[in-house]
């Protein structure tokens, strides 16, 4: 079964990414809206920022995870960070996924509906037609997605071949990071278990999985305009821009309120970022070494409940570090 979904999602990369940078066709007054939206933000700008307290510096890099061939010029302002690091955190190490590669079936659950539960009982009639004609489209036999997780689902509705831009795209950030701390001698630490990130996703409260799953079915979203949006406003150091567009965007095709759109999304960050933040601002805190790198997916930085809030909350000093 996962083989099967795993061949219809690499069919989708090999087409050409067709998708555009929304930001660069905003009317006056809708570019204006987005800095005010911008402006609310806590620490919005920036990739990389500087916490310190008591002596102690912790360089915190946010990432991209797929790849793109502007990481080589990042990499060679990241690089002496990494060489004068005493310890490297990455959200998972590449040993930590090694290891778990050996018990596959322990993550089943995550991807997997509980014994019992089958999407094509937890959807209407309708709802069931009209998304397993979509994943047909994929290449995903209803028979198989009926004993899928929602959120799981969702992300092949999504998907988009613009994942695999630019030369050298399959290392993301936190790829090359961890390699070059590896070849310095550099020890690297992970902030989570392999499936954190999972059961984050797989604890999403069913209902508004299923939500989420019927509007990524019926919404015509293009979403490889989202996804470039996202990468180039990451390249801008502006991530939060580009996030805030997703927001504006996504399902407005469809007869569901504005309102309703903000709170799934909210819902998803407060189990998917928030949580993790959280777990990861106290592991760091109690670290001792007098300087760490830290390398997290952009998103996990800015905002009220985002890690360098968490961390100024706990008595560091945050400025922000080279672009």
């Amino acid at each position: 079964m996962a083989l099967a979904l795993w061949s219809a999602g690499a069919g989708l990369a090999e087409a050409r990414c067709t998708g555009i940078d929304l930001r660069d066709h905003l009317t006056e007054s809708t570019r204006a809206r987005l800095d005010q939206d911008l402006a609310k933000v806590p620490y919005a700008m920036g990739n990389h920022w500087i916490a310190t307290k008591r002596g102690q510096r912790i360089d915190i890099l946010g990432t991209q995870h797929s790849g793109d061939s502007r990481m080589w010029a990042q990499m060679r302002t990241i690089r002496p960070l990494i060489e004068q690091a005493e310890a490297v955190f990455l959200e998972v190490t590449e040993p930590q996924m090694a290891e778990a590669d050996q018990d596959q079936e322990a993550f089943a659950q995550y991807f997997l509906l509980p014994p019992g539960k089958r999407l094509d009982r937890l959807l209407s009639a309708a709802d069931w037609q009209t998304l397993s004609t979509r994943l047909a489209d994929l290449g995903i036999e209803p028979a198989s997605a009926a004993l899928m997780q929602p959120w799981y689902l969702s992300d092949f509705l999504t998907g988009t071949d613009c994942r695999k831009r630019g030369f050298g795209s399959r290392q993301g950030l936190d790829d090359r990071i961890e390699a070059t701390a590896r070849d310095a001698n550099v020890p690297t630490l992970g902030l989570e278990e392999p499936a954190s990130g999972l059961a984050a996703l797989a604890g999403m409260p069913m209902s508004e999985q299923l939500k989420m799953l019927m509007l990524d079915a019926r919404s015509a979203t293009r979403h490889e305009d989202l996804y470039v949006t996202l990468s180039e406003a990451y390249f801008d150091g502006r991530l939060t821009e580009g996030r805030i567009i997703m927001g504006w965007m996504m399902y407005r095709d469809l007869e569901v309120s504005r309102r309703e759109v903000k709170r799934l999304l909210r819902s998803f960050d407060a189990h998917v970022l928030d949580q993790r933040n959280r777990a990861w601002a106290k592991r760091l805190a109690a670290r001792k070494e007098d300087r760490l790198v830290v390398a997290v997916g952009a998103a996990h930085l800015a905002g009220k409940s985002g890690l360098l809030a968490l961390l100024a909350q706990r008595g560091y000093t945050l400025t922000q570090g080279t672009p």
